[in-house]
């Protein structure tokens, strides 16, 4: 018997055919065993970015990010500009997209986030954020791995949303 168009089936829902490409490739890979690192690597990329440590965001990123990072962080230092930022916490995560393509598996993940973050001048005048609030953000970020590598470990290609 043919499908209905209007019938829900998850099976054909494109997410849920991501992560299944995704857990094919790469056994080990669950949504939640993904969440947890994409949760590790934002707190991380947030605050290396916050702190201007190049070095540290350098593995985590992919090129084109690092490059757009790097221009940021060199915008700052030549403004005399430093960054307050406290990471406060998660509110929401979630995978938003899924795909896998020649072997590369690229994640969409939605990080509803809470920190703290004020960019202040080199005299201490406060030119973006608020150092004593609680601001709240989403991010959508992507994150891709060749599932043939040994690393284990992800590479932010693709963001969106508020940095600090």
């Amino acid at each position: 018997m043919p499908r209905r168009a209007d019938t829900a089936d998850t099976a054909y829902d494109p997410l849920t055919q991501g992560i299944a490409a995704l857990r094919l490739a790469a056994r080990r890979i669950t949504a939640e065993h993904f969440l947890n690192g994409a949760r590790q690597a934002y707190e991380m990329i947030v605050t290396a970015f916050a702190k201007g440590d190049r070095a540290a965001l350098k593995p985590l990123l992919s090129e084109e990010v690092y490059h757009t990072f790097d221009q940021v962080i060199a915008a700052r230092e030549s403004a005399k500009e430093t960054v307050t930022f406290t990471f406060v916490g998660f509110k929401d995560t979630k995978i938003v997209e899924a795909s896998l393509t020649n072997r590369i598996a690229e994640v969409t993940v939605s990080f509803g986030t809470q920190f703290i973050s004020a960019t202040t001048s080199e005299t201490g005048t406060v030119v973006e954020g608020d150092a004593k609030s609680v601001r709240e953000v989403t991010d959508v970020w992507s994150f891709s791995r060749d599932t043939r590598a040994r690393d284990p470990n992800w590479t932010l290609v693709a963001t969106s949303g508020d940095l600090p």
